[in-house]
């Protein structure tokens, strides 16, 4: 039995009553908004014809999916809440939907950058037919902050179970689960942030300047299976590896921070990697290894991004070797270009942007650069280092910002 006195342990259970209802009433809330900007905004803007289908399905993702997934919530809230307090379990139903609500925001949060692009692209066209559909002045404000809901919606859960967790006696048949849904809602919440970071910076990579790029455009390499910063031998050097299915890109930032630098492109089918130990001089880094450059040292920022490196990266070499089995190799070798460690020095800056089409990344010359080009680059550059030296924190919250 529990040593709690009675006055007490009523009330936790009169704040317990309190944080409840404000759980249903802010999810329920949510669900409002979310069918509002689907059947008031989305339905209409999507039979504007406007854009094409395809921006229109960058633009929304699987908004539906995430409203759907909290219709459920809600009504599974609903049905608990309704219970007597001994027996409401709500950190069980978050643990037992947390899964589904992992992948559907995964899903939102990594597509949401290009929504951001299709938003700019027709923000004098979207504004006015919000304003046509009700929407305070001015319109594309409102979609702006109505499409930044679902994961600014995430991003609260963690804080709300653990206000819930502070009203439960130690004996509560719900504390275990509701103590283990704080700390999976907020690592749910991180991953998201980091997705949606980088995929940020992915777009400003492939849309932006890449000073000195050499050989084939980015469209030819396929899609960026993982892009993220190192560090490179003792001296710690800055770098950013973007990983595609056929090669590893290797890139700096300028010293003005105002854009990226080719240093080189490595093709896997030339190079393998491996986990080093830690040691006093280096620490969760992996070894790049290849029989025509130099071995790099790539130094990751946490152990988990060390490993995930090593996976990604092996993966795709084990999904090279397997096509180049049955590919026909006389004609591989006919065609194949040799490689060699020249190709990581650097070479003298052009500078290129890639304009993003309906479907595919592409490359052009771009004729001068701005102040408020370099301004979006710092910008984004700033955000994902500031969100890679918190992704790993235990507490404290992230702020939302389209």
């Amino acid at each position: 039995m529990s040593n709690i006195p009675v006055d007490l342990t009523e009330q936790l259970r009169v704040n317990r009553a309190v944080v409840v209802m404000d759980i249903v009433e802010s999810e329920r809330a949510h669900v409002t908004e979310l069918k509002t900007l689907i059947q008031s905004f989305l339905m209409p803007l999507k039979n504007s014809n406007i854009m094409t289908v395809d921006e229109y399905n960058q633009l929304v993702n699987n908004i539906e999916e995430v409203s759907k997934i909290h219709e459920e919530l809600l009504e599974s809230l609903e049905q608990v809440s309704e219970l007597p307090q001994s027996d409401q379990r709500i950190g069980k139903l978050f643990l037992n939907k947390a899964s589904f609500i992992r992948s559907v925001h995964l899903q939102y949060c990594s597509s949401h950058p290009r929504a951001v692009n299709i938003i700019e692209k027709y923000k004098d066209e979207l504004n006015q037919i919000m304003e046509t559909q009700g929407a305070v002045s001015p319109g594309i404000l409102v979609l702006t902050v109505s499409l930044s809901k679902p994961f600014r919606r995430l991003d609260k859960y963690s804080g709300m179970l653990q206000e819930l967790e502070r009203h439960l006696e130690e004996n509560h048949i719900d504390r275990g689960d509701t103590q283990r849904s704080v700390s999976i809602y907020k690592e749910i919440a991180a991953i998201c942030l980091s997705t949606r970071k980088q995929k940020e910076l992915e777009l400003s990579i492939l849309s932006g300047v890449v000073q000195g790029w050499e050989g084939a455009d980015a469209c030819s390499l396929g899609d960026v299976i993982k892009i993220g910063s190192v560090a490179f031998g003792p001296e710690h050097k800055d770098r950013y590896l973007m990983l595609f299915s056929t090669h590893l890109v290797i890139l700096s930032v300028s010293q003005r921070l105002s854009s990226f630098i080719y240093e080189g492109k490595l093709p896997l089918s030339g190079i393998s990697v491996k986990k080093l130990d830690n040691n006093g001089a280096i620490k969760n880094a992996f070894e790049i290894c290849g029989s025509l450059i130099d071995h790099i040292v790539a130094i990751c920022q946490s152990k988990e991004e060390q490993l995930d490196w090593i996976q990604k990266i092996n993966k795709q070499l084990g999904n090279n070797r397997i096509i180049s089995t049955t590919s026909n190799k006389s004609m591989e070798k006919g065609n194949r270009i040799p490689w060699d460690v020249t190709r990581l020095r650097s070479v003298p800056p052009l500078q290129f942007y890639h304009s993003i089409n309906e479907k595919m990344i592409c490359v052009a010359k771009k004729p001068e650069r701005t102040f408020e080009d370099d301004g979006k680059v710092l910008k984004v550059f700033e955000a994902f280092c500031s969100n890679t030296k918190s992704r790993h924190a235990s507490s404290g919250d992230h702020t939302m910002i389209l």
